[in-house]
């Protein structure tokens, strides 16, 4: 794609944009930078590339983006530009404004909207200028929206995201950046930036993970040659020797200082001679700050005024607002920038922009402070009488003086909302936190302690906690009251603050009053959602109305959390089913209430209704596309993994727990919920990775005899116990499923369908010769199991009971049980068990025929370790290890096949991965993987590959 430089670009001269090419005039010819260029025609030669262009200020580095971005541009690209600056840091999605809003803005309005449809809709408030969204978004969804965005753009044709000064970019800019950097590989997308080496810029943490990301391509000074050749272009002349070595030892090598010298000698009709070298004896780069000064003293005492106006009000101010806050004329003004432009200070052009960054921070070095602090207050007071945006007026408000105006709290919080529509929490935050400071009248303290309490919480739990605190005891009005109390009770659960959490929402309740049902119901409904009431003697009663209630979302969490109570105490499986489809026939989730299908989900699985969870996990999947929330996908994935697992179906299962994982640390910055680590290491033990189990142990501190903490390491002791049995730990097993058995006793999770621990223990006492302890676990689960009456666990607990009383009876009964039900796997490794009891009894024929039934069945679920102890039992059996003919299509993946089924009717590779909220490059993988299973090699020949029946 990028695989050339132009002729134009060979001869010197600058390749014509084409359209929708938004980029930078360069002040100068490039001069001395071969080197990096021809790096940069290595990047760009991949057809997408990732590349920051890093050294010091003025060494010439915008001058190569913008070679990149001809580059990009000659090669039929679309390149956006926008630059970093510094009063513009607060802004939220400032710098991707700058990318995307010129070039939108070329665009029919129905050709907008196709950009901005479906998943993309939420980045139209960033993006475009007259947006009417007005509901709060979530910071990882407009990240994901405005990453869909792209996507569409890379779609037509391929695209050059360019950002000069990056390091003074916005935080969400950044975020942003980072999130996209991390999808781009299957994008044909260029992303080129630059910084300044040494600046710390916006969020020295987020530059540090980019640049992670990026390649970097070092700029150094100009040398020698180098110099002679920037010099000469610039004079129309060779300079002489001397002078060539005293600007190099004034500039260091430094190409804008080499081009100020020249414009400087120009102006004074100097020489580059002999006798010019005289003038640059006393100069050097750490001069540069007062000889910008001189050389504006110089031109007019306006002139220094005016620059002094423009690095506070940043570039791109218009003259008269320059002129007004400087004290100047419009004329005067415009005389002085007349000057700044003849002096190759400000750039010709117009609204008003310093031409470097060495030029802005020079004028900036010689304002003393108290002086700077009063502009930014009077250029503060002079935005807002022009009705500027609020985050134009809260940057002078947030770096000036304290000017205790009435109006500022108003403006602060008007940006405030601004920056949480954009999914800019943490803006929203510095704006509402300086608000705070702002003398307010008693009604309005609150307000804002609501505002900024709910923004914290995805930036300061403890601080939100605070400020949602006060404000709850300031708050008397009850539907605000039951606006605070929700989430100031979920981020109290979240830092373990769990009893006052329920507190809080008693408090509550009692102060809003019977009278205001609705208010009431939604507060219960909440506690329900974080299991707060379930151990109170009257949850199950308030529970049960609440399953009444005419808010469906309400009575979604009641009849979700009554199932969850019935199933994990192994109560009434036909009530806990019942619920369940309670549940389904309700609709699609909600926001408030999608907990509820993930909780159902998870009810259906113990039971044993597969059908059930699937349905639950569909409609995760729905709301997700429609509402662009990760988190439904994630839990729709987490839900299709746990499908996988119960099925017996390990790689299925690892596969959707890593796509679930994905998306739950693209959110919080977290990978794996505690069930995610269990069914990990369970569903690596059925594929023989002992390896594999053992790295994950060790990254979890599971590898040694230590104590156990947390809910991560607790959920996962039985499946170390699996481990431990399996590598000759027998007592190390034993202990490990017996402490998973007291975790769950304690939260009274007595179920067998939720683990077979007392199985695993059983075997474990048997295995040390303890049959009386063996046995009486093995009964207790046998007991639950069949109260409860879903096969799995009645299948496995039968098995463990033929296994201990050598018995063939019961291992019958568990074929029988398991035969009937989802749970392959488990029937193959009873069939295992069987077949071996059968041999021990001189049943050859039988045992044969058993086996060769599991190892068929081990195959099919892809558990390797039990096909291959099946396989080898066979053989003892006197057989040979049967040989399995699959189709081609029952060699997929579950992933795989979804993906080639859609792909088969027609969908891209795009609608594939908003559908199930994965990236491009996982269904680039997985359709890869596909073809290569098929044997085809394009979606043509899809279709019939998938027809492919099976034989045997």
């Amino acid at each position: 794609m990028f695989d050339r430089y132009s002729a134009a670009d060979r001869r010197g001269g600058r390749v014509k944009p084409r359209a929708g090419v938004v980029v930078r005039e360069q002040l100068y010819p490039l001069a001395g930078r071969g080197a990096e260029v021809n790096a940069v025609r290595g990047l760009l030669g991949a057809g997408s590339a990732r590349l920051v262009f890093d050294g010091p200020a003025g060494i010439g580095k915008t001058a190569l983006l913008q070679v990149t971005a001809d580059l990009a541009a000659g090669s039929g690209a679309t390149v956006l530009w926008a630059q970093g600056r510094p009063h513009e840091r607060d802004f939220a999605f400032g710098v991707v404004r700058g990318l995307f809003r010129s070039y939108l803005a070329t665009l029919s309005e129905e050709d907008c909207a196709a950009l901005l449809s479906d998943l993309a809709s939420p980045a139209a408030a960033v993006v475009l200028p007259e947006s009417t969204e007005s509901a709060e978004v979530e910071t990882f969804v407009m990240l994901h929206a405005l990453y869909w965005l792209t996507v569409r753009l890379t779609e037509r044709r391929p695209l050059m995201l360019a950002v000069d000064d990056l390091h003074w970019a916005d935080t969400a800019s950044l975020r942003w950046l980072l999130y996209l950097a991390r999808r781009a590989d299957a994008l044909p997308l260029v992303i080129a930036a630059s910084w300044n080496t040494g600046e710390p810029g916006t969020d020295s943490e987020l530059l540090g993970e980019l640049a992670e990301t990026l390649t970097p391509v070092s700029v150094g000074a100009l040398t020698g040659d180098e110099v002679l050749e920037l010099t000469a272009g610039r004079f129309g002349r060779e300079p002489c020797p001397d002078f060539l070595a005293a600007c190099e030892r004034a500039t260091e090598g430094n190409p804008y200082l080499l081009h100020s010298i020249a414009t400087a000698f120009t102006a004074e009709g100097l020489a580059p001679d002999e006798e010019g070298v005289g003038y640059l004896a006393d100069l050097g780069p750490s001069d540069v700050s007062e000889w910008v000064h001189t050389s504006m003293r110089r031109g007019s005492a306006d002139a220094v005024e005016l620059a002094k106006a423009l690095v506070v009000l940043g570039d791109g101010t218009d003259l008269a607002t320059a002129a007004a806050l400087s004290g100047l004329t419009l004329d005067a003004a415009g005389e002085a920038a007349d000057v700044l432009a003849a002096l190759r200070f400000l750039a010709g052009d117009h609204p008003l922009r310093f031409v470097h960054s060495l030029v802005r921070n020079a004028v900036d070095q010689a304002i003393p402070p108290t002086e700077r602090l009063a502009t930014q207050g009077k250029a503060a007071r002079l935005r807002y009488a022009q009705r500027r945006p609020a985050e134009e007026i809260a940057a002078h408000l947030l770096a000036g003086d304290d000017i205790g105006e009435p109006w500022i709290a108003a403006v602060l919080r008007d940006g405030a909302r601004t920056a949480t529509r954009r999914g800019a929490p943490d803006v929203a935050v510095t704006y509402l936190r300086r608000a705070l400071c702002e003398p307010l009248p008693d009604e309005d303290r609150a307000p804002v302690l609501i505002e900024l309490g709910q923004a914290e919480l995805a930036v300061d739990l403890s601080s939100s906690v605070a400020h949602l605190t006060e404000a709850f005891e300031l708050t008397e009005d009850p539907e605000t009251l039951c606006r605070i109390a929700a989430p100031l009770a979920s981020a109290m659960i979240q830092r373990g603050d769990i009893r006052p959490a329920s507190d809080l929402l008693d408090r509550a309740v009692a102060r809003i009053g019977p009278s205001h049902v609705d208010l009431v119901d939604r507060l219960e409904a909440t506690s329900l959602v974080h299991r707060q009431r379930v151990f109170e003697p009257d949850w199950e009663d308030r529970a049960n109305r609440l399953a009444e209630s005419s808010q469906t979302g309400n009575q979604r969490i009641a009849l979700a959390t009554i199932a969850v109570d019935e199933g994990l105490s192994g109560g009434s499986r036909a009530k806990a089913v019942a619920l369940v489809e309670r549940v389904l026939a309700l609709g699609p989730p909600t926001q408030f209430c999608m907990v509820a299908n993930s909780l159902a989900a998870g009810v259906a699985v113990l039971a044993g209704r597969l059908d059930l969870a699937d349905d639950c996990a569909a409609g995760l999947f729905e709301f997700a596309h429609a509402t662009g929330l990760p988190a439904a996908a994630e839990w729709a994935h987490y839900v299709v993994s746990r499908i996988a697992y119960e099925e017996g179906r390990p790689v299925d299962t690892i596969e959707e727990l890593m796509i679930g994982s994905e998306i739950e640390e693209s959110i919080n910055g977290t990978r794996g919920h505690p069930d995610f680590h269990a069914a990990h290491t369970e569903s690596l033990l059925d594929l023989g990775d002992l390896g594999g189990v053992t790295t994950l142990l060790e990254e979890l501190g599971l590898a040694g005899d230590g104590p156990v903490t947390g809910a991560v390491a607790a959920s996962v002791l039985s499946a170390r116990g699996r481990h431990r049995m399996r590598t000759g730990d027998v007592k190390g097993a034993l202990a490990d499923h017996l402490a998973h058995g007291r975790n769950l006793g304690q939260a009274r999770n007595v179920n067998p369908a939720m683990s077979d621990w007392r199985s695993r223990a059983a075997l474990a006492h048997h295995r040390l010769g303890q049959t009386a302890e063996a046995k009486a676990l093995v009964v207790e689960e046998m007991e639950l199991a069949r109260d409860w009456g879903a096969p799995r666990p009645l299948g496995i607990a039968l098995r463990s009971l033929g296994i201990i009383d050598d018995d063939v009876e019961p291992l019958l009964e568990s074929a029988e049980v398991l035969g009937g039900s989802t749970a392959k796997l488990e029937l193959a490794r009873t069939l295992l068990c069987l077949g071996l009891a059968q041999h021990r009894r001189g049943r050859v024929e039988q045992a044969r025929s058993q086996l060769r039934q599991g190892y068929r069945l081990a195959t099919d679920c892809g558990a390797t370790a039990v096909a291959e102890e099946l396989g080898a039992a066979v053989i003892l059996a006197g057989g040979r290890r049967p040989r399995v003919v699959r189709a081609a299509v029952q060699a997929l993946t579950a992933q795989q096949r979804r993906i080639a089924e859609l792909a088969a009717a027609g969908a891209t590779n795009r609608e594939i991965a908003e559908r199930h909220y994965l990236s491009l490059r996982t269904v680039e993988h997985h359709l890869t993987g596909a073809y290569r299973v098929l044997g085809v090699e394009g979606r043509e020949e899809l279709a019939t590959a998938l027809a492919t029946t099976e034989t045997a």
